[in-house]
């Protein structure tokens, strides 16, 4: 999903000579691509403590990108961060914070080396730890540290969900499963048979947002174990219409969520203590994404999960936010 079109001019200064007090650079980056043209696309709006909630949405809207995301404090180990949607704000966003982190070390706001530096993200919804690190290709990684979701019964069925993504109920292994995420998002998620089936998948936004409503969800997660590259984990798909975006390309808190499943469900392999789920996503979108999640275990159960990876600057745009 690319953002709208919009007037503001791309500024190719990146020091912003000539801005007036109402204006602010806008930023956007690929999160969780290694290129250009890849995962998930965030805005990232600097300096942003003056916007009220009110005109962030409104800038947010304007831009059209899953999450844009606005820095409204800087200091003493801790970033302040709004994030939204085209239609609401979010609790926490993990591509957005793969791109807000990437900004401030491009920007020369965070210093950051070949050991990880520990960060506080805070936002209305919570706190959350943030390592970066320094890759030896000189480009930061970004992990954001997260508590395992909530497994709950699933009070829908399969041929409910299949019908709705356009393909047979006996596409889709069941049990279903609600994974609740405390403090921002629940995801429903669904196991289907194979990438024939990911690829096939037509979902009909209306009913996905009618569904995700009812049963208090934010996003449908669609997965499989069929991937054709051994190094990855699951192939994935995350519809997330009742929070504005139709099909997202690259979403660290979704996979947050399908890590605990397949942990728990005795799909991912484990070490000691530990383990690695490893995600491709966007590639039916024409966008792919690696995401990888490093899950701490205690007693065969998730008690900690690390999200991240890279994201890729795109432009610049010199935006009106009085």
């Amino acid at each position: 999903l690319r953002p709208r079109s919009c007037v503001w001019p791309v500024n190719s200064n990146r020091q912003s000579h000539g801005m007036t007090a109402s204006e602010r650079t806008l930023t956007l980056y690929d999160a969780f691509s290694e290129v250009s043209g890849g995962g998930s696309v965030a805005g990232v709006v600097g300096a942003a403590s003056e916007l009220s909630a009110e005109r962030m949405q409104q800038v947010a809207t304007q831009v059209g990108a899953p999450a844009t995301c606005f820095v409204t404090g800087l200091g003493a180990g801790v970033v302040d961060v709004r994030f939204f949607s085209t239609l609401t704000e979010y609790p926490m966003c993990g591509h957005g914070t793969i791109a807000v982190f990437t900004w401030l070390v491009e920007e020369n706001r965070l210093a950051a080396g070949p050991e990880p530096v520990s960060w506080t993200l805070r936002t209305p919804g919570g706190v959350a730890t943030v390592d970066v690190v320094i890759r030896a290709d000189g480009r930061p990684e970004v992990m954001l540290a997260l508590e395992p979701t909530v497994a709950e019964t699933c009070p829908v069925g399969a041929t409910e969900v299949a019908s709705l993504l356009g393909i047979e109920a006996g596409a889709i292994i069941e049990p279903l499963g609600l994974e609740v995420a405390k403090a921002d998002f629940t995801h429903l998620v669904v196991r289907v048979d194979g990438l024939a089936t990911m690829a096939g998948l037509s979902p009909n936004y209306a009913a996905v947002t009618d569904l995700c409503r009812q049963i208090g969800a934010d996003t449908l997660a669609v997965f499989t174990t069929e991937t054709s590259d051994p190094g990855v984990s699951i192939r994935c798909r995350d519809f997330c219409p009742a929070v504005g975006t139709p099909e997202a390309a690259a979403t660290g808190t979704t996979n947050r969520a399908l890590a605990c499943y397949l942990v728990r469900s005795n799909l991912a392999a484990t070490g000691t203590g530990s383990s690695v789920v490893v995600a491709v996503q966007g590639v039916e979108m024409g966008r792919p994404s690696l995401i990888r999640t490093e899950v701490t275990m205690l007693d065969g159960l998730p008690t900690r999960l690390h999200v991240g990876g890279v994201a890729t600057r795109v432009s610049e745009r010199t935006a009106p936010m009085r």
